[in-house]
């Protein structure tokens, strides 16, 4: 009778245990290309495929914490997964700022390829002490919005020039820019108030966040790329059931970080499509472009830790990929 009664009461737990609620923040827009293209999915696929362990549900729009505090928010258990441009964890992953040095890569599949490697190969993993990453990334290489054509580096003398990370700081003041550091969502305020005159972001940052509104010329030009990253605590990690965990991994690791980086260059594409006036930076004038930029990366290379090691296994793991691509 008792025997009976346990097992009664174990199947009576079993059936009514409750799944695992993740809470999943993402501060891009509501309307983001990343919720549809791969958040939301992504959500959905590891919900399903716990066994009834987890319910991932998404706070997009920053509900949880904007791009500024989601990395504290998801260590702190506010949240537990999170979206973030990696620049924006406080000097957290230096090493991932490899992505945002000019003229280092020329899509965000072949980025996102190589920041999974180096991670997975244990060149920079030493940066995530805290948390885990599920999915590393880029952003397309910036371009230089305004709201008149840029055609030289004449045009660049002396101009506030909006930036989202340090290395980009540095890339907008060797051509003779004045930098101004501020996160994607603050942009279109800062160039319709005068705050600044010219915007270094993506063409996918530019239609997401309306940019071209308030600057309607965009130079597309390879001035680097921000690295992003879905990640999550450690703790929250380690307390997860083995099932729980399987799901996540499936549907995580390098295949999230390629598809994050497709769907990436498809907005890219799509923007490519939207904005009035998109112009390539002329052959001859890249030359000296890619001149005065050069000191950035060796700048980085010696101050970030380990910096040297990084940029020649980035670059080698894009030459890798390209060589692998070529032709498709």
């Amino acid at each position: 009778m008792k025997t009976l009664l346990f097992i009664l009461l174990a199947f009576t737990s079993h059936a009514f245990a409750q799944p695992i609620v993740l809470k999943f923040n993402s501060p891009a827009p509501p309307r983001s290309f990343l919720h549809d293209g791969a958040f939301t999915p992504w959500a959905k696929a590891v919900t399903e495929d716990s066994g009834g362990t987890l319910r991932v549900e998404t706070f997009f729009g920053g509900t949880l914490g904007n791009f500024g505090v989601t990395y504290d928010r998801v260590v702190d258990g506010v949240a537990d997964v999170g979206f973030i441009l990696t620049a924006f964890a406080g000097g957290k992953f230096r090493q991932q700022d490899v992505a945002a040095l000019p003229f280092e890569s020329k899509s965000s599949i072949a980025a996102s390829n190589a920041l999974w490697n180096l991670y997975a190969k244990g060149v920079t993993a030493g940066e995530f002490d805290a948390v885990k990453p599920l999915g590393i990334w880029t952003f397309p290489n910036a371009a230089l919005n305004a709201k008149q054509p840029v055609k030289s580096l004449d045009d660049l003398k002396g101009k506030k020039i909006t930036v989202s990370n340090a290395i980009a700081g540095r890339t907008v003041g060797a051509l003779g820019g004045a930098a101004v550091s501020m996160r994607p969502d603050e942009v279109y305020q800062a160039l319709s108030r005068g705050i600044a005159d010219m915007a270094l972001m993506p063409l996918t940052g530019v239609a997401t966040f309306k940019v071209h509104e308030v600057a309607t010329s965009s130079l597309d030009v390879a001035m680097g790329a921000d690295s992003a990253m879905v990640f999550i605590s450690k703790k929250r990690w380690d307390s997860l059931p083995a099932q729980a965990r399987a799901a996540i991994e499936k549907h995580s690791y390098l295949a999230f970080s390629q598809q994050l980086g497709q769907v990436t260059d498809a907005e890219w594409n799509r923007a490519r499509g939207i904005l009035k006036d998109i112009q390539p930076l002329p052959a001859a004038e890249e030359a000296r472009w890619r001149k005065l930029v050069a000191p950035v990366a060796e700048q980085w290379a010696r101050e970030t830790p380990n910096g040297a090691r990084v940029l020649e296994a980035f670059r080698a793991e894009i030459a890798a990929f390209e060589a692998k691509n070529k032709g498709k």
